[in-house]
């Protein structure tokens, strides 16, 4: 199992911050790793509430679905998620600071063991991290500024592989998407 955790302080009160983490379908204008948004259920921020999001990690397209465990809203959002061979735990802590918030983030997974397993886990990890990073930059610069970072530099170079290209075709199909 890997840890991850940031604590970062947003301009802005912990109400706006919680609402924007607690909404999926604005999930990948901050959230570097995620490609997509699929299935959005339930409202916003609601315990129970469920989303799948497609993220690419290791140069694969891993597909999560997440539901809400924890939610008060504007101090806690917890999501619980899997995939296949993976799963995460993703705590947000929001405190009031002032008139800002102090917001502290833990991310506790477990990757595919393909990717555990491969030449390119140790990598892959240290990407992670970075892009853990990177994500909470987004979240602060979108909410205090209303204009998110850029995206990811792509683990291989684009346009997408055959293969990738055929689970695409398979996901919009209805099939299931299994990690590239």
């Amino acid at each position: 199992m890997s840890h991850l955790s940031t604590s970062i302080r947003i301009e802005a009160p912990p109400a706006a911050v919680f609402d924007m983490i607690a909404d999926p379908a604005r999930s990948p204008e901050w959230q570097t790793l995620l490609v997509e948004m699929g299935d959005i259920a339930g409202r916003p921020g609601g315990i129970g509430s469920s989303f799948v999001g497609f993220y690419r990690v290791a140069g694969r397209k891993l597909a999560g679905r997440f539901i809400v465990t924890a939610a008060e809203r504007p101090r806690t959002f917890q999501v619980n998620g899997t995939t296949t061979g993976g799963w995460a735990r993703w705590t947000t802590m929001i405190e009031p600071d002032g008139p800002a918030s102090r917001v502290s983030v833990k991310l506790e997974y477990e990757l595919p063991g393909e990717i555990v397993g491969s030449l390119f886990g140790l990598l892959t990890g240290n990407r992670i991290e970075r892009e853990f990073r990177r994500t909470y930059d987004n979240l602060k610069r979108l909410i205090e500024t209303g204009v998110a970072g850029t995206r990811p530099v792509p683990d291989r170079p684009t346009p997408l592989s055959r293969r990738e290209a055929d689970d695409d075709d398979a996901a919009a199909s209805g099939g299931r998407l299994a990690p590239t």
